[in-house]
């Protein structure tokens, strides 16, 4: 689900020109989704009038800001913890959730890899 080289080209020109323009399709092509579940739940969402699908340029620069500070963000953390990952996640690296457990502040932490779990919600169900 990366974005091809004319996209990025396109961002940038939108990250130039009109950093505030709804841009970037974060809702993708369920088509292309491998897991089936995932899959559905993809398209489910995609139906849904309330989902928000673009996002600005300026958005996403400053939701990157939020991702490179979370292991200092978890060092400061001092409150219970409940990760869950799904084992067949193919959206997000285990190696960075990983990170972040081990640097969470609160001692009272869990963390779950979820046998056949995904990167959807169905792997939230399956971890309750």
């Amino acid at each position: 689900m990366t974005p091809g080289a004319g996209n990025y080209l396109r961002y940038t020109g939108y990250y130039i020109f009109a950093p505030h323009m709804p841009i970037v399709n974060m809702a993708g092509d369920p088509s292309i989704i491998e897991n089936e579940a995932d899959r559905r739940e993809s398209e489910e969402r995609n139906n849904n009038p309330l989902l928000v699908k673009y996002f600005s340029m300026h958005y996403m620069s400053e939701s990157k800001k939020i991702m490179d500070a979370m292991i200092n963000n978890a060092q400061q953390a001092d409150y219970p913890l409940l990760l869950l990952y799904g084992e067949n996640d193919m959206i997000v690296d285990k190696a960075g959730c990983d990170e972040i457990y081990s640097a969470w502040k609160d001692q009272n932490k869990n963390y779950e890899i979820i046998n056949g779990g995904s990167h959807g919600k169905s792997t939230v169900i399956k971890g309750a």
